[in-house]
């Protein structure tokens, strides 16, 4: 907690990269938090030197960026509490999806469209003739076809539920392998019908972005 101002305190801000998730506010008692342009700014009174370096180990414990320190001269006075500062912020943006929330999501869009594309498959005549001429061609017998067709199957299922729970520096490298995996699985065995392609494109989107938001995904808000 920073000391109540006294005459030796200093008014300081503290630019961080990306917005401080509202539940480490107690953290920095004391201090104004202010969301602006992406980033956040804490501003407020410190007590001496070693109050400051207690206030940027605070900071780096929470893993985000830091990007200036700077010592002003003076801070304007207000009686807004903290909360009433953040309502109040002009450049305040809508509360952001959880990372693990948004993953989830999209791996429950690519279950029902791989199920999707399998219940069309097969009322389209010829189809049991096209899964034996993919055996033949890719060297594996019809029941090693459906036992893979299987695996990738509760692969997605599984990522529903694992995308919630997984600590964040596992759940980004497996939400990325698996994420590619399955787009491998998914050209690797494609059809020709149009259904197909059209699905395979839809299921492929939601691949990439799950693979692209892991890979931008920072602890923040784990």
């Amino acid at each position: 907690m920073i000391d109540k101002p006294t005459s030796t305190a200093q008014q300081y801000e503290i630019r961080l990269k990306g917005h401080l998730v509202a539940r480490w506010d107690d953290r920095f008692e004391g201090l104004n938090i202010t969301l602006e342009n992406g980033d956040t700014l804490l501003s407020g009174p410190v007590a001496d030197q070693a109050a400051l370096h207690g206030l940027l180990k605070k900071v780096r414990d929470l893993g985000m960026p830091l990007l200036s320190v700077n010592q002003v001269t003076s801070l304007e006075p207000t009686n807004q509490s903290k909360k009433e500062k953040r309502v109040n912020s002009t450049a305040a943006p809508a509360k952001k999806i959880d990372t693990k929330v948004l993953l989830s999501t999209l791996w429950i869009v690519v279950m029902f469209n791989m199920l999707k594309a399998d219940i069309l498959s097969l009322n389209i005549p010829g189809a049991a003739d096209e899964v034996a001429r993919t055996a033949t061609s890719s060297g594996a017998s019809i029941p090693q076809l459906m036992l893979g067709a299987a695996v990738i199957g509760q692969l997605a299922i599984a990522m529903i539920i694992l995308s919630r729970v997984l600590k964040y520096g596992i759940n980004r490298w497996v939400n990325i392998i698996v994420g590619i995996v399955t787009i491998a699985y998914i050209w690797g065995g494609m059809s020709s019908y149009p259904h197909y392609i059209f699905i395979a494109s839809v299921e492929t989107l939601c691949l990439l972005l799950i693979i692209g938001f892991a890979w931008k995904w920072r602890n923040v808000e784990a």
